[in-house]
């Protein structure tokens, strides 16, 4: 099962409200998509406006690099030695057509329950995330729902307004490249999302189903093998982040896409 276009939407909507100098995150995952299902363990760094997200699929190592500022992502293939660099100027040029951000609507809502992460006080809200779509000439709603934990007046929080100031600038895009080309009406809602949800908090976890609502082939589908997608963070740290974490690594071939 390839789990990585799914985790990788809902991952980036984890990250980047996050973004601060020598942050460490420890998580785990579940992807549920085309009636399988896939777990794995997360690793996230973070310093200033970069971000790295470890990750194993199906016994595979993948590292995926995002530059905020450069407005770079790189996927970093371990079993090929091998790391691809795009434009996430690029692939925001290939989302635009699928909808217009106007277009988007986010619900967030705080339902009162409460928990500890560490010294993170998280608080659950309801999230709903709908916008229009059309697939092979069938209109439908793309439907993302569930609730998020968000801590809010941490230190870590404070250290978030160099990420805040690049997503204030509406140039701005973050998303991977499979899912921007795979399904462009997602990862350019997902973007606008992660923006609209950034001064909010600091995420302790999510979990969503996502779905297309309508009449046709492609609803009916989605319907009958929905996907259900949570990512937990179990434990975090400050703790320097080493030297090298953002670099690919040492005799890695890099591809410019």
């Amino acid at each position: 099962m390839n789990r990585s276009p799914a985790l990788l939407l809902i991952c980036a909507l984890a990250l980047a409200p996050a973004a601060q100098a020598g942050l460490t995150l420890n998580g785990r995952s579940t992807v549920v998509a085309m009636g399988m299902q896939g777990t794995g363990k997360e690793k996230v760094w973070l310093d200033n406006t970069l971000i790295r997200r470890d990750m194993v699929d199906r016994g595979k190592a993948y590292s995926n690099i995002f530059d905020l500022k450069a407005r770079e992502v790189t996927i970093v293939d371990h079993s090929l030695r091998q790391a691809t660099v795009y434009s996430t100027a690029s692939l925001k040029e290939q989302t635009e057509a699928s909808v217009d951000s106007k277009a988007i609507r986010l619900e967030v809502k705080p339902t009162g329950r409460t928990h500890v992460l560490q010294k993170w006080p998280c608080v659950e809200h309801t999230l709903i995330l709908t916008m229009p779509a059309e697939i092979g000439g069938e209109k439908l709603s793309f439907e993302m729902e569930g609730t998020l934990w968000l801590a809010r007046n941490t230190p870590e929080q404070r250290e978030t307004a160099a990420v805040l100031k690049l997503m204030q600038n509406p140039d701005f895009f973050m998303g991977m490249p499979t899912l921007a080309k795979t399904s462009p009406v997602q990862a350019r809602g997902i973007s606008e999302a992660i923006r609209r949800l950034a001064p909010m908090g600091l995420l302790c976890s999510v979990e969503v189903s996502l779905k297309y609502e309508g009449t046709g082939r492609v609803a009916t589908l989605s319907k009958k093998m929905a996907s259900h997608i949570s990512l937990t963070y179990d434990d975090y740290s400050g703790e320097p982040i080493p030297k090298g974490t953002f670099e690919v690594p040492a005799g890695y071939r890099i591809l410019r896409q």
